[in-house]
Order: C-alpha cells, then structure tokens, then sequence
C-alpha cells in the first residue's frame, strides 16, 4: 500500500488536507477557542510544535472568503461532530505571519514589516470599492508601501473596512508575534522594535470595537509592560498551563503515526529521543522531529538543526559558572529546581531566573513537577533536559564554543583523553586553549578556568558521570569524570591559577600532589574504578602548563 506523504515543511493547512498528506487532527482547538471566548488568547509554544499549522487551520475554519470551499477541508475532522461547525466561514479573518522577520538592523525590520502588511491588504482588495475616498488613500498607501502610510493602525484599520464591508467583526490571526522582537533583542534595536509593536498591538487588540476575538501564537510571553501594556482582555496559555493541549503530538498520535509507516518497533527508540515535553499534565513529541525521522528512518538531531538557538547560545557565551553547575546536574539525569517567570524581560537577561524561564519556553528544558512553599508560597519548578535530541544541542554548543567549530579536531582530542593518550590530549589543548580564550576573557581567578573546563568536559556526560566541587577524600576534588563502564580510565582534575608564566609548571605539580595527598580519588576506587588519571593543570593568561599520573 502507498503511504502518505509527510508535511515536511508544508504548513499550510489547505495544501495538506488537499493534497492528502498525513495529518494528525488537532480540529478540536477551534472547539476550545470558542468555548473560552477570550477576547485575546496568547499561546506560546516552543518551536516546530505545530503553531502555524494550527493558525493556517483556524483562519480556513473561520474565514468568511471561500466559505464553502473551504468547508469542504474540515470534513473528515472531528470539528464536524460538535456544534461549533455554525461559526464555520462566518468572520472576516486577518492572518499575519512575523515567524520570517530576521534581519540585523530596525530599518530592514520596518521594511519587511511593511511588506507582511502590504500582502494582507492586497488579498483584501475586494473591499476596496466599498471604502470612503478617504480610507481609499489609506489602504493605498499600505498595499503601495508609501512612506506616509499609517502601518501602526494597519489591524485596526483594516478591521473597521472589513466590518463595513461584511457587516460582521473580524477575527486577528498573528503568528509568531514575538519573532522580530527575538531578532531585535539578539541584533540590538530592541528599543525601536518594542515601541513600534507596543503600538500596533494595542491599536489592534485594544478596544478595537471591530475585533470579534484575536489570537497570537510564539514562543515567549514578552512581559505585558513591554508589548501589551494596557492589554487587560489578554488570556495567557503556556506549557504550564492545562488548556489547549493541541500543539506537539501524543503518545497514542505516535503510535498511530510509527504503526501507519510501520516503524512501531521503533517506539522506545523515539521516545528517548523526541518525548519529554511536558505541556501542562501531559508529554508530548516534538512533531518536526517525528515526521523527519518517519521520513529518514533514522534517529537525528532534526529540531535543534532548524531552531533559532541565538538567545540561548548567547547565554551560554556569558560563561556563568552558575549556569554551567547546574547544566552539569542536569547533564547527569538530575533536575534542578528553579522558579520561572511567565514574563520574559528581556532587559533582564543576566537575570538567573530568566535565563530558566528562557529555556524551559523555548523547548530547551521541561519541567518535571513543581513544589509551592508551605512558607513563602512561592512556586518552583524541577527542571530537565527533555530529551537525548535536546541534549545533542547543548554538547554540540559547547564544542562549538570551546572548539571554534574544528568538531573533528575537538572530538580527536577527547577521544586522547578518553584512551588515557595524555601525551596527545596535552598537545592537542594547548593549541585549542589559546585559540578559545581571548585576553579580554582571561583573569587570574581559578574559577573562570574551572568553568571553562567543566563546559569542556560536560559533552562527555555519555560516557562519565562529570562532577564538580565534590568531596572525596580529604577535601573538595575540582572535577572528577568517573566512567559508567569501570574498564575505562576514571579523570580527576585539580586546578590552580599562576600570577606568572615561570611559575606554571610548579603550579600543575602543586596541583597534581593535592589530588595524591588529598586521595581525591578514594571515591572513584570504592566505586570499582581501577585505572585513574590524576591531573594538574595551572593556568596563567593564555598560557597553561599539564601535568599527569596514570594508576593502571
């Protein structure tokens, strides 16, 4: 029998009921969307979970244009067993998509800004005739792109000429409305980008006596004194929340899908990869990466290849050692507890918290449980990383950042540490140590060096258990890699910092002779750990001097 096609790529509800490519129903978020009747709903979701795909098939569903056409889409849905198929075709709908506005300054942002709003104003021509002399000039001055055009107003505008024309309010569409403002944040013009949004949101969204309901899909929830200052009919859904549960896949979506391509074999396989999130109560799969690995037949890292990773790879570049410790726990399987804001301030980024809140929305980490205190009755939450996909991002971040994208060379080295080839790793980091390091980043504390080798070290987490800051022995190890297999070789690492360059080798022997005197390896050994490497490494600048004893 021939299968399906997969939508991969394709997030235009239409063409896939049309074109008969294997769709997953998820019809009933128009039934939940009309019992609710928020004036303004946000849903962020993580990306590639399926939000446009969702908002393609709720302006099919609602549009006024094509109403029978577009009827016929929606009737092998379970949409068509409720009662909310009276709403079907009977609103004027305006759809916006900001997911492609990427660009490096606020002058080509307005620029293509304009551009979205000149292709809705044109599919919306129809109206034209009807329009007052007036309101004429102010369409045209939007669909020709003309510098006087009001482009703040243009939701509002526009929503008052459709009610003239149809007689009936208009439902808003905006996808991926925080776009630009990520773009902006990352690139610097977040000042100029904010103000113009804060606008023409509230002119659209606010009081807008022409709006029948709106509904904004993104990742974040930019806080409300931002961008929806003033906005008091917003209703806020994110993955902590219980409703709208029709975005990602479940797992009996998942079983159908690998059953129908008769990979259902492959199930355990697939939930270690792309399960994990947890959307409210429920898990839920990563649907992009499901359909690629239905399409290749083979496990990958398909999500993370095609995901705007910019702000969290930013954060990962302010080297906060905090950060990396608890990245090593979470590393180990372990969770971390935390307490997230719903409002991301994205002036407040060096802010510990929101750069949880940061990666738990935009997919990086999901929550496991959260705990409220019986005292404080503040909220936190036990964070992890999701997945092994999600885990294959972070490693490949790290060498990135510590290899300057030389994967192969990198990988070589740790390979040398791994086979107890000292010789060959000390060659190898010293030249991938002063290509990384800057002299601006160098300082003579000991603990700069220790987070930059514990994020070194962190992309091994498959093959040990990475610890640092532990006690073993008679004092405080700086990190230790015990092996999951105990034949291979255990690590242990003792740092110090030199004021001088002379003074280095004296250092790493120092360092070597606290691991020994210390018995820092005591731990590793009462564990089955035979083969040890103790070494001791001093730094100084861009330069470092290593030391090592090999225990077979």
């Amino acid at each position: 029998m021939v299968k399906k096609k997969l939508p991969i790529g394709i997030d235009d509800f239409k063409e896939i009921i049309e074109n008969d490519y294997y769709f997953v129903d998820k019809s009933m978020l128009i039934n939940e969307l009309l019992d609710k009747k928020s004036k303004v709903t946000l849903l962020p979701r993580p990306r590639r979970f399926g939000k446009t795909l969702n908002m393609s098939m709720l302006s099919y569903f609602f549009n006024i244009e094509n109403k029978e056409e577009n009827k016929e889409l929606f009737k092998e849905l379970v949409i068509t067993k409720t009662d909310k198929m009276k709403y079907q075709g009977e609103y004027p709908v305006i759809y916006i998509s900001l997911k492609d506005i990427k660009v490096n300054n606020w002058k080509e942002c307005i620029e293509e800004i304009k551009k979205v709003l000149k292709k809705v104003f044109k599919t919306k021509k129809y109206i034209r005739e009807k329009l007052a002399e007036s309101e004429k000039i102010d369409f045209d001055e939007i669909e020709f792109l003309n510098e006087k055009g009001d482009y703040v107003g243009a939701l509002s505008n526009l929503s008052e000429y459709l009610y003239k024309f149809h007689g009936k309010k208009v439902i808003i569409l905006i996808d991926e409305y925080d776009t630009p403002l990520v773009t902006a944040q990352s690139q610097g013009y977040y000042e100029e980008a904010i103000f113009f949004f804060r606008n023409f949101l509230s002119a659209g969204l606010k009081g807008n006596p022409y709006l029948e309901f709106a509904v904004l899909t993104g990742i974040l929830r930019i806080n409300n004194g931002s961008i929806f200052s003033g906005l008091n009919n917003l209703s806020v859904s994110t993955i902590l929340d219980d409703e709208y549960d029709h975005f990602g896949l479940k797992e009996k979506e998942v079983e159908n899908m690998l059953e129908y391509y008769e990979l259902n074999y492959k199930l355990e396989e697939v939930k270690k990869w792309y399960n994990g999130y947890r959307f409210g109560e429920g898990l839920v799969y990563n649907p992009w990466s499901l359909i690629n690995f239905v399409s290749k037949k083979k496990l990958g890292a398909y999500w993370i290849n095609t995901s705007d990773n910019v702000l969290i790879k930013q954060l990962l570049d302010k080297n906060d050692i905090n950060i990396f410790e608890k990245l090593e726990l979470i590393f180990q399987g372990e969770d971390i507890q935390e307490t997230i804001s719903e409002n991301i301030i994205f002036d407040n980024l060096d802010n510990i918290n929101t750069i949880w809140s940061l990666m738990l929305f935009s997919g990086y980490l999901t929550f496991d449980k959260f705990k409220i205190s019986e005292i404080t009755g503040i909220k936190s939450y036990f964070l992890k990383i999701p997945n092994q996909e999600v885990k294959s991002f972070f490693r490949e971040s790290f060498i990135e950042l510590y290899a300057k994208g030389d994967v192969y060379f990198y990988g070589t080295m740790m390979e040398n540490l791994f086979l107890g080839d000292i010789e060959s790793f000390i060659i190898k980091f010293k030249r991938l140590f002063i290509s990384a390091l800057s002299y601006h980043d160098t300082t003579n504390n000991e603990k700069y060096y220790h987070h930059f080798m514990l994020g070194l070290l962190l992309t091994l987490g498959d093959k040990y258990i990475v610890t640092s800051n532990r006690e073993s022995g008679y004092g405080r190890y700086d990190i230790a890699l015990e092996p999951k297999d105990k034949k291979n070789y255990g690590l242990i690492f003792e740092f110090k910092v030199s004021e001088t360059k002379e003074a280095l080798l004296g250092k790493a022997q120092e360092a070597l002779a606290q691991i020994e005197e210390k018995k820092y390896d005591i731990d590793m050994k009462n564990n089955g750990v035979i083969k040890i490497i103790k070494i001791g490494m001093a730094f100084s600048g861009k330069n470092v001097e290593i030391v090592s004893i090999i225990e077979k």
